[in-house]
């Protein structure tokens, strides 16, 4: 008897420049991340073979590294053309999109059954034509009626319903969406309804993309002082030169990529560039001084984008920061320092686009307590003329929280507080008056009473017992008083700051005994704030290990400017352990390698370890408990892990693409104690 058939609730798709992710949003309410080969990001390439036929992802970015001419790295860099030349044929650019949509959808149907809505996500500045080409795509894809829904939308959506931020009606959001081909800011509002967009603003010049042609001009300015290496240099990036050095430049281009990635996490790394002997090493320090003048911009269009709404920085309920490139820790750095704005970031910025598309399904539209009153535009926001779209595409302006409910008023302005009530001027009812008369006769009995109970001089009687009786009059001090002997001195700079592996401790010039201070720390996956802290010195804790983090300290004294700066906890790494012999059954079907975890729940890995690997660790977590020995029938138990004890512990670890968790039983971290986790906070 076949099974019923399965169908997804919904299935939001974020399309991006260098990766394509997807949430599926179950019936029973479940919501996970679409997998592809192991990991939730899909590259959004494109390959067309011999025969004509088009393939997407690691398959074509693999063939594509054998064939570039046949490959297109980035599809969404190229909406504004008719058609993309792939070998000798031309690919209308809606079809390259439907490729890439194509399997998305094919995916979640063999995963969690045909989405019955299909919801792709759109920069909110985007003009009809975009839109329209990926409306049609995904309709050419096979989503019934495809919604497109602004992504700072479905950001704020994230915000507050899977993160579970404040963000009342009246309040607006930032986000800051820093992608791999693009920048977007956008102030986004929400109302009593769903969520509209204020005001946004961004660059197709800013992002990833960008950063990584910087750092091949820079890496390029190194060869330029040998005749011979410049000559060979030329060589790898003409895009006339024959097929070996095409393969050899997008090597080069990944190579750039994961070496950016890296420097998220670390101080420094190597590239290896194709063709030369030598490995070319790139710090951080080096990346950011390529990366400030295009964060630069993008900071001052957000503070545009602010201004636009009608706002000021510290009226605003957060500054979200999205987009995998987001994770430069200078972009939060630049933020806090420039805006005074401490922005949130999460371990995954990439995958927060595509779960706010299916939160607008599974979370309900939210109702406010009361009417809100009418909204007197304070600072105008015309936004960019839309053509009329069909009813299934939203605009950037639309209330995305029911897609079949009706839609909301176009957007004129908006102030960020409703106006305070008008004093009733009608006439005073009799209720009223008899209210006020009584508690007139009761404050002026309570005077006489004072009065009387007073000497005839008019001062208070003495206690007998010789303390202050309720009679004395005790003049308070004033606030300027109370604030010159209650704050304390306030730092001007941080004079030391010691690392730990789950530490940082930060010394500044302050007082000793001054007390008060807040701090406000920001790591590439954590974030936290400490309150009545010594302003002298302090320690912050439970930190990740092999991070960095940006760090304010505010003091008590109103109008002061807080100190900030960047520190990097110790760098703290583990090597995997291996001893099961592939003569054995039970580890030849273990693969040979253990197996990483997108997230410590599941079992599915997203990648596997090599014999000897070794990873820089953050934190760990507990999950199942994992006991290092396997069975096999008739051999009784194999220990293949000597010296480690069961654990229920999966430790963070940082890959190429992002973060993952390997069984604590696998790794060595400190030789001395096979059982210890060397000093790593909990996550």
């Amino acid at each position: 008897m076949d099974s019923a058939p399965r169908t997804a609730a919904a299935l939001g798709i974020d399309f991006g420049t260098h990766h394509t992710v997807a949430t599926v949003l179950r019936d029973d309410g479940r919501r996970h991340q679409l997998l592809f080969e192991g990991t939730p990001l899909l590259p959004s390439g494109i390959y067309l073979d011999n025969e004509a036929s088009i393939s997407v992802g690691r398959d074509a970015a693999r063939e594509g590294r054998r064939h570039p001419e046949r490959y297109e790295r980035n599809p969404k860099l190229r909406l504004d053309v008719p058609t993309i030349l792939l070998g000798d044929k031309e690919i209308p650019v809606r079809e390259a999109v439907a490729a890439v949509l194509r399997r998305v959808i094919a995916d979640c149907g063999t995963v969690a059954g045909v989405p019955r809505s299909v919801t792709v996500t759109v920069p909110a500045g985007w003009g009809p034509a975009r839109r329209h080409v990926i409306g049609d795509a995904a309709a050419g894809a096979g989503a019934v009626s495809p919604v497109l829904l602004p992504e700072p939308v479905a950001a704020a959506r994230y915000f507050a319903d899977v993160l579970g931020r404040e963000l009342a009606p009246g309040q607006t959001l930032v986000v800051f969406d820093l992608g791999a081909g693009t920048f977007d800011a956008s102030a986004v509002a929400r109302t009593g309804t769903g969520y509209d967009v204020l005001a946004v603003d961004g660059s197709d010049r800013i992002g990833g993309h960008y950063f990584d042609q910087a750092l091949v001009e820079y890496l390029g300015g190194r060869f330029a002082g040998s005749e011979e290496r410049a000559e060979q240099w030329a060589g790898l990036l003409d895009p006339d030169a024959g097929p070996e050095r095409r393969r050899q430049r997008f090597a080069l281009y990944d190579e750039v990529r994961e070496a950016k990635e890296r420097l998220s996490r670390r101080t420094s790394t190597e590239i290896a560039v194709p063709g030369f002997a030598v490995d070319e090493m790139l710090t951080r320090a080096e990346l950011e001084l390529l990366a400030r003048p295009l964060l630069t911009q993008a900071v001052a269009i957000t503070r545009a984008v602010i201004r636009e709404a009608g706002l000021e920085p510290e009226q605003l309920a957060g500054l979200f920061m999205v987009g995998g490139a987001s994770r430069m820790p200078l972009a939060a750095t630049m933020i806090h320092q420039e805006l005074g704005i401490a922005p949130t970031l999460i371990e995954q910025p990439e995958l927060v686009v595509s779960e706010g598309a299916v939160a607008i399904h599974a979370a309900p539209t939210p109702t406010p307590a009361a009417p809100l009153p009418p909204v007197t535009p304070a600072a105008p926001y015309t936004p960019v003329p839309q053509v009329p779209v069909a009813p299934s595409v939203l605009t950037p302006a639309s209330d995305p929280a029911a897609v079949q409910g009706p839609p909301t008023a176009p957007l004129s302005g908006f102030v960020p507080q409703p106006p305070a009530p008008q004093p009733d001027r009608r006439s005073p009812r009799p209720f009223t008056v008899f209210v006020i008369a009584l508690l007139v006769a009761v404050l002026t009995g309570a005077v006489l009473a004072e009065l009387m109970s007073r000497d005839g001089d008019g001062t208070g009687g003495e206690d007998p017992t010789g303390a202050s009786g309720e009679g004395t009059r005790i003049e308070p001090e004033s606030d300027a008083a109370q604030s010159d002997t209650a704050l304390p001195a306030w730092p001007g700079e941080v004079t030391e700051v010691v690392s730990g592996v789950a530490t940082l401790t930060i010394t500044t010039d302050a007082d000793p005994d001054s007390t008060g201070c807040r701090v406000d720390f920001t790591g590439s996956s954590s974030q936290g704030s400490v309150e009545d802290l010594s302003c002298a010195e302090f320690t912050l804790e439970g930190l990740n290990a092999s991070d960095t983090y940006f760090y304010s300290i505010h003091s008590p004294q109103e109008g002061s400017e807080p100190v900030t700066g960047v520190a990097d906890t110790a760098v703290v790494t583990g090597t995997v352990q291996w001893d099961c012999p592939q003569s054995r059954t039970y580890c030849r079907n273990q693969g040979g390698s253990p197996g990483i975890r997108g997230t410590p729940e599941s079992s599915a890995a997203v990648d596997y370890a090599d014999v000897g690997e070794q990873f820089e660790l953050a934190c760990y977590t507990a999950a199942e408990v994992i006991d290092p020995r396997g069975e096999e029938a008739g051999e009784g138990f194999w220990d293949y892990h000597p010296g480690k004890d069961a654990s229920d512990l999966m430790i963070e670890v940082e890959l190429s693409e992002g973060r993952g968790y390997i069984p604590f039983v696998w790794l060595v971290i400190d030789p001395a104690d096979l059982n210890s986790v060397g000093g790593l906070a909990a996550c």
